[in-house]
């Protein structure tokens, strides 16, 4: 979290424990609390600290996909399945459901 921008910019942050994505953004004087915190909106009473988090990304950084990658993406993904011989995956991908 050292890296991530303490500007004003929202970060999607990744909880260490829950595994999801928080956005939020680096407040230096939130209202509600006593220092400095990751929060998800304006005056809110309830910050991150960094500890809070394993990782982050910056929303801007996201790309969309165009068929050939999301192609890609399902090949390799069906090459994992069957490399582990994750039957329940290849199961559904035969049946053709999700």
């Amino acid at each position: 979290m050292s890296e991530a921008p303490r500007d004003g910019q929202r970060i999607l942050g990744h909880s260490a424990r829950g595994g999801h994505l928080v956005s939020c953004y680096w407040e230096l004087r939130p209202q509600a609390l006593i220092g400095p915190n990751w929060v998800e909106e304006r005056d809110s009473p309830i910050g991150y600290i960094d500890r809070y988090f394993d990782g982050w990304i910056g929303p801007r950084e996201f790309r969309l996909l165009d068929s050939i990658a999301i192609n890609r993406l399902l090949v390799a993904y069906i090459d994992d399945a069957r490399a582990a011989d994750n039957r329940e995956a290849l199961k559904m991908l035969e049946a053709g459901e999700g």
